[in-house]
């Protein structure tokens, strides 16, 4: 478009990750116009692909699992092929300065739970717990740890999904935070470490714990993940590839470095503003994180309710590492690269190697608070845990790259949630439509939030509603 310009559209998207690509997808699919407006140079949102020794890595966000239908639909659509992650070989458990290896899967073969790369699973301690009595956890740490889990459970499923504010003792639970119900529930510290590792990127310890409930329902609790042997999936070309794939077919709907500045409601429409040009639409959906609304102008402003949810959110931060060896070494030691550990350097990894096998990834998430503070001796120390447990060939990678989300323009964080009191003052959640201004963004979601399955989820929700309200007139 030219400077100074005007385009009119029935709808503008703002932001082209997943979610608002979703939406956009939605709305052409009915038949409306639209304008996608990203304020990065490329589309994906959290979802970044980079590229070592010609191999796709994901730098965010990565993992489907068999529930993820939203993915595996949209994928077909788009012509985007998924793999399944290897999950074959030992498991290896580091606590306490002592590594211990399980072989998961029973008599009848069944595949073990597959491992989170951003997220060390407390699932796989679960399944161990049903086959071992004879875990490298103190038995009391094992108990803590497993009655957290089902009582967050309990008392998830006592929260209503579109009203959280009327759960009961809503108020008390909206007052405590995560870290304070943890250092009841969890005071072994071998037990915290861990819990706390399969948490990292998605809430913090100052998250209010009504928030915490509310966002593991959308999961249908943790113990949801833990019902059956689960497998994951990558994209072949990296997640980022599900992005490209739909703003290709939204073709110059996706307007790239378009940052908004500020969305005027009028009684008819709206007027979404960027540095040069502006669109006029009927509505608008803002499909980015609520942080990062912050920075949005809005005329008139937001309601007080709505301004309290942004201004109340807590991102968090963290960095996605992969490294990358000239082959997965670690299968033919009969090791599936699966890792969970007690160490602030490298709480989790997980094979990460491309379908071919030609060469070997590991990945892992860290949070941003924990670890050296160097990036030299961040690598060095995480390349030292990689050798103590997978031998001296660990420690000479092909390549090694980390990406700090709390570097990335308009990142506005990995995930987070509410701090205490929020969802009890504002009575309402972020996905709540402001007028004619409608929300997305994998926060919003109704299922699976921190997952791109919950992306997809909450993009084609927002364009539902407006497809409504459209039909509704």
């Amino acid at each position: 478009m030219t400077a100074g310009s005007t385009r009119k559209v029935d709808v503008v998207v703002v932001g082209a990750g997943v979610s608002g690509l979703a939406a956009a997808r939605r709305l052409t699919d009915a038949g409306r116009s639209v304008a996608v407006l990203e304020a990065r140079p490329r589309v994906g949102g959290r979802a970044l692909t980079g590229y070592a020794g010609g191999v796709p890595v994901d730098e965010g966000a990565t993992l489907v699992y068999p529930t993820h239908h939203n993915v595996f639909r949209l994928a077909r659509a788009c012509g985007v092929d998924l793999y399944e992650s290897n999950s074959e070989g030992r498991f290896l458990l580091h606590t306490n300065g002592t590594t211990h290896s399980f072989r998961f899967g029973d008599s009848r073969g069944m595949r073990l739970f597959a491992i989170p790369a951003l997220r060390p699973p407390l699932r796989a301690i679960l399944h161990l717990a049903a086959r071992w009595t004879a875990l490298p956890l103190e038995p009391e740490a094992m108990t803590q740890l497993l009655r957290a889990i089902a009582t967050l459970d309990e008392l998830a499923a006592t929260v209503p999904p579109a009203a959280p504010w009327t759960a009961p003792d809503a108020d008390h639970l909206d007052r405590r935070t995560l870290g304070s119900w943890l250092s009841e529930l969890v005071p072994a510290p071998q037990a915290r470490r861990l819990f706390e590792a399969n948490v990292a990127g998605y809430l913090s310890e100052s998250t209010s714990l009504l928030y915490t409930l509310h966002f593991l329902r959308t999961w249908g609790g943790i113990g949801n993940l833990f019902a059956t042997p689960a497998r994951v999936y990558r994209f072949h070309g990296g997640a980022q590839e599900l992005a490209r794939a739909l703003a290709a077919a939204l073709t110059d709907r996706v307007i790239l470095a378009c940052p908004v500045q500020e969305i005027v409601q009028r009684s008819k429409g709206v007027v979404v503003r960027c540095a040069d040009t502006e669109f006029e639409a009927k509505r608008v959906i803002v499909a980015i994180a609520p942080s990062g609304i912050r920075g949005l102008r809005f005329d008139p402003p937001l309601p007080a309710d709505r301004v309290a949810i942004q201004q109340s959110w807590q991102p968090v931060h963290g960095r996605k590492i992969n490294i990358v060896y000239d082959e997965p070494f670690w299968r033919q030691a009969g090791l599936s690269g699966s890792v969970l550990t007690d160490l602030d350097a490298v709480p989790g990894l997980l094979d990460a190697s491309p379908p071919d096998g030609h060469l070997g990834v590991l990945a892992g998430y860290l949070p941003a608070e924990r670890g050296p503070a160097d990036a030299a001796e961040r690598r060095r120390t995480v390349l030292a845990v990689c050798t103590e447990l997978f031998g001296p060939r660990a420690a000479a990678p092909r390549h090694y790259l980390e990406k700090n989300w709390q570097d990335e323009p308009y990142g506005h964080g990995c995930e987070g949630g509410l701090a205490v009191g929020a969802l009890t003052t504002a009575r309402r959640l972020p996905k709540t439509p402001a007028g004619r201004v409608h929300w997305a963004g994998v926060e919003t979601a109704d299922a699976w939030m921190g997952f791109l399955s919950g992306a997809i989820q909450a993009g084609e929700r927002a364009a539902a509603e407006i497809l409504e309200a459209h039909t509704a007139r």
